[in-house]
């Protein structure tokens, strides 16, 4: 029965890592399209005659463009530097974006890496996987602290008690370990 129980923590940790690495992929590609269109936004320009550039050519724009009126919005920390050209502001959104999207990948990775040390393990309870539930714990807590400090600590918590869930289970299977 045990043998059983073990099969099916494998089964579902590893179906976890393949759902992870899509998920991976797809913040792979968005990053990708935020650093790319990040680039390319801040690439624009627009004379004093009102005419659209990219590298000094000119872009032809079709309909009525009323570039002033523009609310980029954005990223909150990014109005402390007073930037008026609202290419600008939008492309150094895009790329603070591809930041979070790194941090997002590696959160995401860790957490993958941890499954997959679940799935080709004999036992979940082992020194790699609770460093990498910790590692994991840290990092989604430092992540979500940037949104919300309360959310943060509802999820730092949770990983500490998981933590602590799986530094037991390890000393429970060291006992039974040193019993046989």
């Amino acid at each position: 029965m045990e043998n059983t129980k073990i099969q099916k923590i494998k089964r579902s940790a590893g179906t976890t890592a393949k759902v992870l690495k899509v998920i991976k992929t797809i913040i792979l590609i968005g990053m990708i399209c935020c650093i790319v269109g990040g680039v390319f936004t801040m690439l624009i320009q627009k004379d004093e005659l009102g005419t659209f550039s990219i590298l000094g050519r000119p872009i032809t724009v079709h309909g009525m463009v009323d570039i002033e009126n523009v609310n980029v919005g954005g990223f909150e920390f990014l109005k402390i530097f007073n930037i008026d050209n609202p290419f600008i502001l939008a492309g150094l959104n895009c790329l603070v974006a591809a930041v979070i999207c790194l941090a997002a990948y590696i959160v995401v990775n860790v957490i993958r890496n941890a499954f997959l040390e679940i799935e080709s393990s004999d036992t979940p309870f082992t020194k790699n996987v609770m460093n990498h539930i910790k590692v994991a714990g840290i990092l989604v807590t430092v992540l979500i602290c940037t949104a919300s400090f309360g959310y943060a600590l509802i999820v730092g918590l949770t990983f500490w008690c998981i933590y602590n869930v799986f530094d037991y289970g390890m000393e429970l299977q060291t006992e039974a370990d040193e019993t046989l």
